[in-house]
């Protein structure tokens, strides 16, 4: 019954299985037998010997004669491939598409043989370039056989695994759409949904909210199998459940509500596999994320790492060569892989690094999702024929599904599965489908693709129907699931289930127990790697890993590594500086205590920039578990590791100069052990941080609960409030001190510093002192600790009095502290494997609460049939499709009449670009002509990393770094201030508001980009056609961030088209990541634009022959930037192949035009004389070239020459005018606030938590010298917010920053002015009600003075403080260059506030240098000196007993008549002025004197609330300044400068230890 499949494979391509030959299937092959000519390819070459996969002649079918030939020599390289299956494993239905796989097939992508100095490195600036002649040699079979990916006996692989699918069904949870959640619902979330949610996901037995809610049906019932050696091609509009199924068929079901049916993998339950084999079933999702600053090899060498057996790791460059060649990318080895924000190799390069990283897992099951977006035509075939090698050659088995499919790509498949909303409407071999479907009564138009076609019958909107069919089609998902279930294709699926599960049982699962065998053998050979466990390698060496991997990730980022330790040295030196000079008396002992404590936290400080790194790499850690790479806690582990001697080099670098520079004891032991506990401490606040990171579902609560923590911590340190008063007094929240690991660290460093210590009494704390109070006898000290009648107190003493402290409790504190950091590593590797918070796509349509909205919701919960709603009749071909239309394309013509047209033509000539490289130059573009007119659609083309988006960027005025040469005219004139204005241009990352409607962003681009003098109204108006017009009026209130990929791209486009460009449309690959359809949707409705008298440039990837059809002119480029044709397209691309055919290469019949044009100039192929022609050379000699340039010469000179018509209207740089910038972005921001309320509720939440414990922590105080402190203290503790408010206001103003920066200042939709007011106005509501908050719940529990003139002043202060954190922050952000830069910048100036205010160390003890400059341009001073003022002003102080300073009257002597002349000059009081024994002093007797210390006054209220408003408003005017002077103008102030010298240093430094490394080595050789 069965046959070998090999075998049958290799006879069925020689022989041709339906009679004449079949071409190679690297010519498009639709299912139908091509004409076969008999004369030899124009191109001259002998396909025998140049079969080389990217490099092959174009045009030439294969005869029967050749193909046996072919087919024998590869019997003869690969003789044992025809056993990889067995007769078992062979289909039972249908026969493969014939094809033949030469035996020495080269894989690599199509380049041209240009030097390196002349390729283009389009986005790859830093990377090093090898040569092609590699790449276009390496045979992937061989290689795949010599068993590097697998185990491989008598030349077959040993992992061979088939999956089968019964009754699969998937279930989400809630529907298609929902409202968005704004701050009103979070904030009462707190206290119900969400605080559940919280209780849900730490205690397990919980249900989990929802789960019992309104489930979806994601697909329905599907049956099926896909054995080993196998191609499945999964086809469905987008939403139709493909990723659903390709995620379930791969056993990756966190996401969804339930999955029931059964699927096995040879036998290998779902449950079995994810325990024991996970990595062996992998799923490649559509988008890529990677960590930006890894290079290309680091990211699959670490891959690799995690997948090879110890004994096998020489291996591993081996395998990244050949996964660098086969792909193409071997130049970008050493580029950064980047991301949208940094730069690093082309988006099609970073596609092409997903997929090998996909490979380097070695997985028998991979299901591919949508993996060729982003590659052009010639690069996904080439994808695609890899996959069927390693398909063929490895049995592996391969789930794909792909958009924009092209006739090559399908004929390499061997079944199709189309999917119809959730619902399977064929399945079975792919060369059956498109019979299958016309038979149902569908037509195929001609140079329709099959998976165009297949995918179209299930769309209503596109599939066509057979003219005179006779009986019923079958429509929708319903009816097409029916006819299929009814069909003989679905009873073959059945049957062929069943044999291959009944061949599993005859051969008593051989193969499944050989896979088993392998994976097993393929482990560790440690004892640590368990059989039962599904990672390749010990959790040791996955440790190692990471850590490795940590540490390229450190250095990959310089800038923020460099940041860093600028900033320890800069705060190590300035804060030493403050502490200079201490005393060492008694007069230091405080002051001494502010050193240590600065010391311990300041470090642990710096390390909140750790929250974003724990944060941003969550998706890439899950997809690398679900990998079996390693477990989340290896990563845990590994970032410890890494932080052991990076903080080591930071601590000492900080401890030496903060220790010394401070005056510290100069003691060796001392030192060390200041030094290790400040280490540890660092160390344990760092993972105290990943904690909170890892517990946390996004970057904001991650920052809202570690800066919370961080306050708390430093209130209950025993710093700020001693240890007596905090675990006596202040009961409330005291019990903190006992889980605070600053405390003991503090504890420790403080009994370090002082025992052993006797501190003479300073001159000003002895009592009395003056003249005739000279006798020591007589004298006390007024210090804590201090004995009667002397003037020496020792060190031990003053801590045990003051903080109850003792030296023997230090290697125990050291101990808690170590205790504490493994309590919090431990509880950071347990949430890691247990939580995920990664999302997964797919999420509801979010409407915004109106009542269009509401209806839509409503209809959502309603069972529908499409069909049905559309009222179609079932029974006939007709569709009354075109019935409802009809009005939609009345309104569209309507809409497309009021198309601003433009009568300007822009050329271009000989533009160059080039950028800084290697410390040269690199030229991305070189000398490229064109031009663009009116109605007139150009398509740019070019294989990926050619520079398409390089010369769009450049056409378009947008390019920032870099050198432009070459002339840009519109009508031959330069361009003016309105180019950018009078243009639009698509991002291809469709960059917008997430958070506004689809309406209002295209009315926000419409009111601000139309010209000034049209009135509000007419642009309203004319935004409703634009909605008409791209067919969102039903999704016109969703929510932008909660579109599919389809739909955000016409938002995109509709964003610039309602701005009526009058010159040009630019777009940026608009079809990448569409499905066929959406892709010929969005081309052709830019070609309708183009008729309406629309200029159009875009570039595109993978445009189908359909597609190509619809532009005028094609501009297409070399890998260099170089131009090789730009002409027209003509009639099914008549002209380009003529272009070609003319210097001797023929395009086959069948062949997709923009696939022949890409293949054929990216080789060097031989022209009519026999020689290699260059295109590049070719096209600048060509006649057509020259054509081009005298065009554009007589563009220039007949427009140039025409009188500009006399408009008499000013150049704007702006259409709109500043206020109406100003009050529409305003009103946008705060939309934005309110629908993401995650923002502001961390604001509030800060201002309600720490208000709380600030007042209740300082409960109703009273009037002692220590509750002066703590009315101090209680003031001062507001210094510890800005961290937290600040770090929640950067990326807020950061995020919009970029949006700016990208897409919206260069489109001219708003300015700097208006950036900047609407961001400030934006944050003041928010400030005034957090300052109300926090002023409420902190200023009465304290008991401050309740009389309105204090109360109401402190309430304006604190007003101005919140005003003052969030301007603080956004003036920062203006001014640093990145996020990362800025999270290491703010602990500096958070230092400086807090620290040289007059507190912390008072004015007095300041040195000169900053006493009389830093101190008063510090805002910190005048806000605390302000509030103090209010609140110290006349209060009465009475000593407790213990806080009086005690001593002897001389014999015969009451205390007043022996101390009242001291008392009157130095203030205070006595306590017993009567008593002639053991006299006490209390050094004030009012506020104000003690005020007076702090160089503070009364009437300084109203003058330091003044100048404390200067500040706020300075810190506006900072945030005008820096964006206009850093954002408009460039400028860096010297920083760029400061940093590369800093980084030429460090080389040179490197260097020379290199050198002497190497010197040394050769001396002992």
């Amino acid at each position: 019954m069965y046959a070998g499949a090999s075998d049958r494979m290799f006879i069925d391509s020689a022989d041709g299985r339906h009679g004449p030959q079949i071409p190679l299937h690297n010519v498009d092959y639709h299912g139908e037998v091509p004409h076969q000519p008999e004369e030899a390819s124009s191109g001259g070459g002998d396909p025998s010997n140049d079969s080389r996969w990217g490099e092959r002649d174009q045009g030439e079918p294969v005869n029967r004669r050749l193909a046996m030939q072919e087919f024998e020599d590869l019997r003869q390289s690969i003789s044992q491939l025809s056993r990889t299956h067995s007769r078992q494993t062979t289909r039972s239905f249908g026969a493969r598409r014939p094809k033949i796989l030469p035996s020495h097939l080269s894989l690599s992508p199509t380049r041209s043989h240009e030097s390196a100095e002349e390729k283009d490195v389009e986005a790859q600036v830093d990377g090093a370039r090898g040569g092609p002649e590699e790449e276009k040699d390496f045979q992937l079979g061989e290689f795949l056989k010599e068993g590097h990916f697998e185990k491989r006996i008598d030349g077959e692989s040993t992992k061979k695994v088939g999956v089968v699918f019964r009754d699969l069904t998937v279930e989400g949870v809630g529907s298609t759409a929902t409202f968005v959640k704004t701050l009103p619902s979070a904030i009462l979330g707190t206290f119900g949904p969400d605080f559940y949610k919280i209780l849900a996901r730490f205690i397990p037995i919980l249900p989990k909210p929802g789960a019992s809610g309104e489930r979806r049906v994601l697909i329905h019932n599907f049956t099926g199998v896909v054995r080993d050696g196998e191609m499945l091609l999964v086809l469905g509009r987008p939403g139709s459940g493909c990723s659903t199924f390709l995620k379930a068929i791969s056993n990756k079901r966190e996401s969804f509500a339930a999955v029931t049916g059964e699927v096995h993998y040879g036998g290998i339950s779902a449950k079995e596999q994810d325990k024991k084999y996970r990595g062996e079933v992998v799923y490649n999702e559509e988008d890529d994320q990677h960590f930006p600053t890894l290079t290309v090899q680091q990211t699959l060498e670490f891959s690799l790492l995690n997948k090879t057996k110890k004994q096998e790791k020489g291996s591993i460059p081996m395998i990244i060569g050949a996964l660098l060649k086969m792909f193409g990318i071997s130049h970008t080895r050493h580029t950064l892989v980047g991301d949208a924000y940094i730069r690093g190799v082309s988006g099609g390069e970073r596609k092409r690094v997903s997929i090998a990283e996909t490979l380097a897992t070695k997985s028998t099951v991979a299901a591919w999702d949508n993996s060729t977006r982003g590659l052009d035509a010639s690069t996904a075939l080439d994808y695609a024929n890899s996959l069927r090698v390693m398909t063929d050659i490895s049995n592996r088995t391969t789930i794909v599904t792909l958009y924009q499919a092209g006739e090559g790509i399908y004929n390499l498949m061997d079944k199709v599965l189309v999917i119809d909303d959730g619902r399977m409407v064929y399945q079975g071999p792919a060369n059956e489908a498109k019979s299958y479907f016309q038979n149902l009564g569908y037509y195929c138009p001609d140079r329709q693709t099959t998976a165009d076609f297949l995918t179209a019958c299930t769309d209503p909107g596109e599939r066509r129907f057979r003219e005179n069919f006779e009986g019923p089609i079958p429509k929708g998902p319903i009816e097409l699931e029916k006819a299929f279930l009814e069909s003989d294709a679905y009873k073959h699926v059945l049957q062929d289930a069943e044999d291959y599960e009944k061949m599993l049982e005859e051969t008593n699962h051989d193969h499944t127990n050989k896979f088993k065998q392998t994976v097993q053998e393929g482990k560790s050979s440690s004892r640590l790697v368990s059989d039962s466990s599904s990672f390749t390698v010990s959790f040791i060496r996955q440790v190692l890993a990471c850590t490795k991997r940590e540490f390229w990730l450190t250095f990959g980022d310089r800038d923020t590594l460099r940041t860093k330790f600028f900033i320890v040295i800069a705060n190590g030196l300035i804060v030493g500086s403050l502490f200079y000079g201490q005393p060492l008396n008694t007069e230091g002992a405080f002051s001494r205590g502010g050193t240590l404590f600065f010391s311990t936290v300041f470090l642990g400080w710096l390390q909140l920039t750790e929250l974003t790194n724990a944060v941003s790499g969550r998706a890439i850690i899950a997809r690398h578990k679900d990998y079996a790479f390693y477990r989340p806690s290896a990563v845990v582990i590994g970032r410890v590791i890494q932080d052991l001697p990076l903080l080591l080099v930071q601590v000492i670098i900080f401890s030496i100069i903060m220790y010394f520079l401070t005056e510290l004891d100069v003691d060796v032991s001392k030192f060390f052990i200041y030094a290790l506990l400040i280490y540890v401490t660092t160390i344990c606040m760092t993972a105290l941080y990943r904690m909170f990171a890892a517990l946390s579902p996004t970057i904001d609560d991650a920052v809202r609960f570690s800066g919370t923590a961080l306050n708390l911590l430093v209130v209950f340190t025993g710093y700020v409030i001693a240890k007596p008063q905090l675990l006596s007094d202040y009961i409330w929240f005291g019990w903190i001190y006992y889980i605070n690991p600053i405390a003991y660290s503090f504890e420790a460093v403080l009994a370090n510093e002082f025992s052993g210590r006797i501190m003479d009494c300073a001159a000003q704390q002895t009592v009395p002192n003056g003249p005739g109070y000279d006798d020591p006898l007589y004298q006390g000290c007024a210090i804590t600790g201090a004995q009667l009648g002397s003037l020496q107190v020792s060190g031990s003493s003053y801590l045990e009095e003051s903080y109850q402290y003792t030296r023997t409790h230090l290697w125990r504190n050291f101990g808690v502290v170590i205790a504490f950091t493994v309590l919090y590593v431990l509880v950071n590797c347990f949430a890691s494997e247990l939580f995920s918070f990664s999302s997964d796509g797919g999420g509801a349509l979010e409407y915004k609460k109106t009542k269009a909205g509401k209806k839509r919701l409503e209809a959502e919960t309603e069972p529908k049939d499409v069909e049905k709603a559309r009222g179609q009749d079932v029974g006939s071909g007709a569709s009354s499709e075109t019935v409802l239309a009809g009005s939609a394309n009345a309104r569209e013509e309507e809409a497309l009449k009021s198309i601003s047209g433009s009568e300007s033509i822009f050329t271009w000539s000989d533009i160059e670009f080039t950028v800084p490289y290697l410390g040269g130059e690199r030229k991305l573009l070189n000398k490229v002509s064109g031009y663009a007119k009116p109605g007139l659609m150009v398509a740019l083309m070019g294989a990926s990393g050619a520079g398409k988006t390089t010369l769009l960027n450049t056409l378009a005025q947008r390019q920032k770094t870099g050198v432009i040469k070459g002339d840009m005219l519109v009508d031959g004139q330069p361009l003016g201030t309105e180019f950018q204005r009078g243009t639009g241009f698509c991002e291809q990352m469709d960059l917008h508001d997430g958070t506004a409607t689809i309406r209002e962003a295209l009315e926000f681009s419409a009111t601000l980009r139309q010209e000034r003098d049209v009135s509000h109204a007419e642009k309203i108006a004319y935004v409703e056609k634009i909605v008409d017009l791209l067919e969102l009026h039903d999704i016109q209130d969703v929510l932008i961030r909660s579109l599919g990929v389809e739909q955000r791209k016409r938002v995109t486009i509709g964003v610039e088209l309602v701005a009526k460009p009058n010159l040009l449309l630019f777009l940026d690959e608009p079809t990448s990541g569409l499905d066929s359809q959406s892709a010929y949707s969005i081309v052709r409705f830019l070609k309708k634009l183009a008729q309406a008298g629309q200029a159009i440039v875009c570039t595109i990837h993978q445009p189908s022959s359909i597609l190509i059809q619809q532009f005028d002119m094609i501009l297409s480029l070399n890998p260099g930037g170089n131009a090789f044709y730009f002409g027209p397209v003509g009639e099914n691309g008549s002209s380009v192949v003529k272009y070609f055919a003319d210097r001797g290469v023929q395009c086959p019949k069948e062949k997709n035009v923009a696939e022949f044009i890409l293949e054929t100039a990216a080789k060097s192929s031989k022209g009519k004389d026999g020689e290699l022609i260059n295109w590049n050379e070719e096209w600048i000699k060509s006649d057509q070239g020259k054509g081009v340039r005298e065009e554009i010469k007589r563009v220039i000179e007949t427009r140039s020459n025409a009188a500009a018509p006399a408009t008499g209207r000013q150049q704007h740089d702006f259409a709109s005018p500043v206020w109406l910038q100003t009050v529409t972005l305003t009103q946008r921001l705060f939309r934005n606030y309110w629908r993401d309320p995650s923002y502001l509720y961390g604001k509030l939440f800060v201002s309600v938590i720490i208000g709380i414990f600030n007042g209740f922590t300082f409960w109703q105080l009273g009037n002692t010298i220590a509750d002066m402190q703590d009315r101090m203290f209680t003031i001062f503790l507001a210094m510890l917010m800005p961290p937290t408010i600040v770090n929640a206001v950067v990326p807020k103003f950061y995020n919009n920053r970029a949006l700016w920066e990208k897409r919206e200042l260069p489109s001219r939709i708003y300015g700097y002015i208006a950036f900047c007011t609407a961001n400030i106005v934006a944050e003041i509501p928010t400030a005034i009600i957090s300052g109300v908050i926090y002023w409420a719940v902190w200023y009465w529990p304290t008991g401050l003075p309740s009389d309105s003139s204090a109360s109401g002043y402190v309430f304006l202060m604190v007003i101005l403080f919140f005003l003052f954190q969030a301007s603080w922050g956004q003036w920062i952000c203006a001014f640093a260059p990145s996020y990362n830069v800025i999270s290491n910048v703010l602990p500096f100036f958070f230092v400086m506030f807090s620290l040289f205010n007059g507190i912390v160390r008072p004015y007095g003890q300041l040195s000169v240098f900053w006493r009389y400059w830093l101190y008063y341009v510090n805002p910190a001073t005048y806000w605390v000196g302000g509030t103090l003022a209010a609140t110290l002003s006349g209060l009465p102080v009475q000593c407790a007993p213990q806080e009086a300073a005690y001593f002897k009257p001389p014999p015969g002597s009451t205390c007043q008549s022996y101390a009242g002349d001291f008392v009157r000059t130095a203030g205070g009081y006595l306590t017993n002025p009567s008593a002639t024994e053991n006299c006490g002093y209390c050094q004030y007797s009012s506020g104000t004197e003690y005020m007076a210390t702090l160089n503070i006054r009364p009437d300084d209220k109203w003058k330091y609330f003044g100048i404390f408003l200067a500040f706020c408003i300075s810190n506006w005017a900072l945030v005008y300044f820096f964006i206009y002077t850093v954002r408009i103008r460039g400028w860096s102030f010297g920083l760029e400068t400061l940093f590369g010298l800093i980084g030429k240093a460090g080389g040179r430094i490197k260097g020379w230890f290199v050198k002497r490394g190497k010197e040394q080595g050769e001396q002992g050789r």
